[in-house]
């Protein structure tokens, strides 16, 4: 009969003793019932995330730099992130500053290289450095952000070491366009909160850039653009959506109302005619200065523990005035290496003003429009009120003040015009004009006093951006085969003040006769 399998086989070998002796070890103890040993510490649990973010917005930097009366500055708005908001200096590399567990996004609306000359001079590095070491990590694309070309835009692109964002700009010719395409949308992760931050650039970026600058891009409407990019923010993760744009927000108030199912947490814009800031359902939009002189702080509370998209529990902002406080030394060392090279190349003064000249004045118009007039020989200077970004000081004047005031970068053109066609381009609301005056409507007067012929045809000195339809003139139009002078806007005002030497009995604004 075979063996039963379940039968236990029998061993072959004893036990040994001490095999013996722990097994009777093991049965008493199972007889005495021990006290239990105590019971193991539970287990930490990890910690919560941080449930909080601070936003720090700006608008367009302008070149500001500087101080102006005791207020804003860049050293001294980051010296206050550094203090109060507790921010991290320094390039933000892929997304992320240089320390850890950063508590802060900066961003900005755009516009940032013209100014004042410390800027504008250099064509905008300075700035684009500064911003740099400021950690800023994104900003939306402004209108004259190709101002100084697009060489210099990718250069300060890269110095500044953020991306530009415009969800409605297109590229329509890769060939022209080359490498102005820009990304619609960023997500930056703070504490573990997915911020999507979407960019507008305005509407007329495309259309008054000078040629060349920005040939092969389109600009689209902005609910068009946006109903692409915010969903897509959104698949990429957003939990947060945030709109940048280089335009005042009341403008996209309407079509952001339009879609609540957008869920945008904040539009921050330009400068409007008055200062907003106003929510309107669960939105909050606000304007920005320009310069550095005040920041957003957007204070935004979320709960990590909820679904992705959901985290959101509350946002505040507060418009927060920069004056005291100690400035960031690093910055000031980095602001001051290039006022001492502008010193050296526009320090020399010039002419003196006793009283200052202020940017919307008819003195303004005077001196600026007048110089032209005056160095080319024409009959009339119409250049754009838009051009002129600051008012002329009181005291020395120098070659710097004059590019502070005169910032961008523009060529000098003459066209000959007949009369009944000069007149509409000086009937132009942007027209800076020298050499005619209004004589009622549709009227115009030369300087010695003579009515404007509308057959008579009239030298005409203005600028490039002007002559290609820029603020709607119509030069180009009307004159195809103008005379380039080669010179920048600026020179002819620097000889003229120069000739005139002025001085603290002879100030500037008596000879604007």
């Amino acid at each position: 009969m075979s063996a039963n399998p379940l039968r236990p086989r029998p061993f072959r070998q004893p036990l040994s003793g001490v095999l013996v002796l722990a097994l009777g070890a093991v049965a008493g103890c199972e007889k005495s019932n021990p006290t239990p040993p105590p019971a193991a510490a539970p287990e930490a649990k990890a910690p919560v995330a941080p449930s909080e973010v601070t936003l720090l917005v700006t608008g367009g930097a302008f070149g500001q730099l500087q101080p102006s009366e005791g207020k804003g500055g860049a050293a001294e708005l980051l010296g206050r992130w550094m203090a109060d908001e507790k921010h991290c200096p320094g390039p933000v590399k892929e997304g992320q500053p240089t320390c850890a567990d950063a508590s802060t996004l900066a961003l900005a609306t755009g516009d940032h290289w013209n100014g004042p000359a410390i800027s504008s001079f250099f064509l905008g590095t300075p700035t684009a450095e500064v911003m740099g070491r400021m950690g800023y990590a994104a900003s939306a694309l402004g209108n004259h952000e190709l101002a100084f070309g697009k060489e210099a835009f990718l250069k300060n692109r890269g110095a500044g070491g953020f991306p530009f964002l415009a969800a409605n700009l297109k590229v329509k010719d890769p060939a022209l366009a080359g490498d102005l395409s820009m990304p619609a949308f960023q997500i930056f992760e703070r504490r573990g909160l997915k911020i999507g931050v979407v960019g507008l650039a305005s509407e007329k970026t495309v259309r008054t850039a000078m040629p060349g600058r920005a040939d092969g891009l389109e600009v689209t409407g902005y609910e068009e653009a946006l109903t692409t990019a915010i969903p897509e923010a959104r698949k990429a993760g957003a939990d947060v959506v945030v709109v940048l744009a280089d335009e005042c927000v009341t403008d996209l108030q309407p079509a952001v109302a339009k879609h609540p199912e957008w869920k945008v947490a904040l539009v921050a814009g330009g400068r409007c005619a008055q200062p907003v800031e106003l929510k309107d359902g669960a939105t909050s939009f606000v304007s920005l200065d320009r310069g550095f002189g005040k920041y957003l702080r957007a204070h935004v509370t979320f709960d990590p523990a909820k679904p992705a998209g959901e985290k959101l529990t509350g946002l505040e902002t507060k418009v927060v005035e920069v004056s005291g406080g100690a400035p960031d030394a690093e910055t000031a060392q980095l602001v001051g290496k290039w006022k001492t090279q502008l010193d050296e190349v526009l320090g020399q003064q010039i002419g003196f003003s006793k009283a200052g000249i202020p940017h919307a004045s008819p003195q303004m118009a005077k001196w600026v429009a007048g110089a032209v007039r005056n160095v080319l020989g024409t009959d009339a200077a119409v250049l754009n009120s838009g051009g002129i970004r600051g008012d002329l000081p009181a005291g020395p004047v120098t070659r710097g003040s004059i590019y502070s005031v005169m910032p961008f970068e523009n060529s000098l053109l003459v066209v000959k015009l007949k009369g009944e066609d000069l007149a509409r381009q000086l009937a132009n609301p942007n027209a800076l004009v020298s050499g005619f005056t209004a004589a009622g409507k549709g009227k115009f007067k030369d300087a010695k006093g003579k009515a404007l012929d509308p057959n008579k045809e009239y030298t005409v000195a203005t600028v490039e951006y002007l002559y290609f339809g820029g603020d709607g003139f119509e030069f180009e139009k009307l004159a195809p085969e103008p005379t380039e002078t080669g010179m920048a806007w600026q020179t002819p005002v620097v000889d003229w003040t120069k000739d005139q030497a002025s001085s603290e009995k002879k100030p500037l604004e008596k000879l604007l006769k």
